[in-house]
């Protein structure tokens, strides 16, 4: 029973290590270059998308769509951002500002050529349009 609790408590530790490692890394080149090589070096050594963003969201002069901007630019796919975005609660108008300007600043090395949208039914269409009397459909509020 010792050596599995000794066992747990060295792996533990390692993975703490490991994760203080690529985030000093990370705050490190960011200082000393921008976001995009900070990102790109990090997504290269496999940190999720999600520990980027929960990350990068603690730097005070980084703007959020700056920090979606790299992880596209890294070529990141579109639904990892997202995902990454819902889970440290940023706004899909801020992932679709930051794929804005992945396009703008990246080009060709966007791997998306649409932000990711989840799928399924965003609102109502044209086929659950309201009926008016005797089962009309109104052209517009004003045909009452």
């Amino acid at each position: 029973m010792k050596r599995i609790i000794t066992a747990l408590i060295i792996l533990g530790l390692s993975a703490s290590v490991a994760n203080a490692d690529w985030l000093g890394n990370f705050m490190e080149n960011y200082k000393n270059s921008n976001i995009d090589q900070a990102v790109e070096k990090a997504v290269e050594e496999g940190v999720a998308p999600d520990d980027i963003v929960k990350n990068g969201l603690t730097i005070k002069t980084l703007s959020p769509p700056d920090l979606v901007k790299a992880l596209y630019c890294a070529g990141v796919s579109g639904q990892d951002v997202y995902s990454a975005a819902e889970n440290n609660n940023v706004s899909e108008l801020i992932v679709t500002a930051g794929f804005k300007k992945s396009t703008e600043e990246c080009g060709e090395s966007v791997t998306d050529t649409q932000p990711y949208t989840p799928g399924g039914r965003q609102g109502r269409g044209f086929g659950g349009a309201n009926r008016g009397q005797r089962g009309k459909p109104f052209a517009s509020p004003s045909a009452f």
